[in-house]
């Protein structure tokens, strides 16, 4: 099935140290399986604890789209969880592997990372072999894909201060991590409320992210997003869109955003796997959506325009704690 294409990753190769591994042929990182064979064991850490890691993306016409700040992104939650840190090379190879392999007329299929902590050492399966991280890569032509047409929006508060990630990193905040129960019960409060999606801020008052994208507003001629040193995801779309800004002449900022502020936007968009999408309202008030920036947009980052600038950006300076 060419559409939809499953790898089990060699943990020992796809973690092993930077230097270690030259080969970038790719050759024996992956095992391609059948989409549907049970490849995940109930002793792993990502089926008994959602203890684990993963990125996402979208691969346009073969181009897996801010690939390097995606993996980049993967060490540093490896970081902040504890786990041993991915060989960028030796992933690149394997994501080459699995995107050669797909065939479908599909020009967007969605790629996900999956890496686990690996098997339970609590369990006698598990002590066998702790310490190797489990990963999956697949890439699916198939399933639900991006819709760039306006989505609204209501606000949820995450239940916690704006300091909370400097004063509890066990938190994990600025990880993206397998343990998306909270995320998911945001979505399904959204359609209790009968919005598309939702944005979170902090117990006093300040913008974090939605639940899978990150938030980005435009004041007249500035582009402003959090800054993610509050403790949210540093948003790998959410820079090409900022490359797409300053190529263009606007403005771009990282800062701490009041909620208050958010809602004084001129436009709201949300952007996660490659792509930006408009935002018609607002918890109830409507927004302005100009369609045209929207697909000059995305077909700046579908393009390619945009990757080298976005490599570059990130927040400057000392964060306003």
């Amino acid at each position: 099935m060419d559409s939809i294409i499953l790898a089990v990753g060699d943990g020992d190769a796809l973690f092993a140290p930077q230097d270690a591994y030259p080969n970038d042929s790719g050759k024996d990182l992956v095992r391609i399986v059948d989409p549907h064979e049970r490849c995940v064991s109930p002793f792993d850490l990502s089926v008994l604890r959602g203890d684990g890691i993963f990125e996402a993306t979208t691969v346009w016409h073969g181009n897996p789209l801010s690939l390097e700040n995606h993996l980049k992104r993967l060490a540093n939650s490896a970081k902040l969880m504890d786990m041993p840190q991915p060989n960028q090379r030796a992933f690149t190879a394997a994501i080459s592997e699995v995107v050669a392999r797909y065939g479908d007329p599909e020009p967007a299929p969605l790629l996900r990372i999956l890496v686990s902590r690996g098997m339970d050492p609590n369990t006698g399966i598990g002590r066998e072999k702790y310490g190797v991280p489990s990963v999956w890569i697949f890439l699916d032509g198939r399933g639900t894909l991006h819709d760039v047409a306006p989505i609204s929006l209501t606000t949820l508060s995450r239940g916690y201060a704006s300091d909370a990630t400097a004063a509890s990193p066990w938190l994990l905040n600025g990880a993206k991590t397998l343990s998306y129960a909270v995320n998911q019960a945001m979505r399904r409060e959204c359609r209790r409320r009968g919005v598309d999606d939702a944005v979170t801020y902090t117990s006093d008052g300040f913008t974090l992210e939605c639940p899978t994208s990150s938030i980005v507003a435009q004041y007249g001629e500035r582009i402003v997003t959090p800054d993610p040193r509050i403790g949210i995801l540093n948003g790998t779309s959410q820079r090409e869109v900022f490359a797409w800004a300053r190529q263009e002449g606007l403005q771009i900022e990282y800062r701490k955003l009041p909620l208050a502020q958010l809602r004084e936007a001129d436009r709201l968009f949300v952007t996660h796997g490659g792509w930006a999408i408009p935002v018609s309202s607002l918890d109830g008030r409507p927004l302005e959506v100009d369609l045209s920036q929207i697909s000059a947009i995305n077909d700046a980052i579908h393009s390619g325009r945009t990757h080298d600038d976005a490599l570059e950006i990130s927040p400057l300076g000392a964060y306003e704690a």
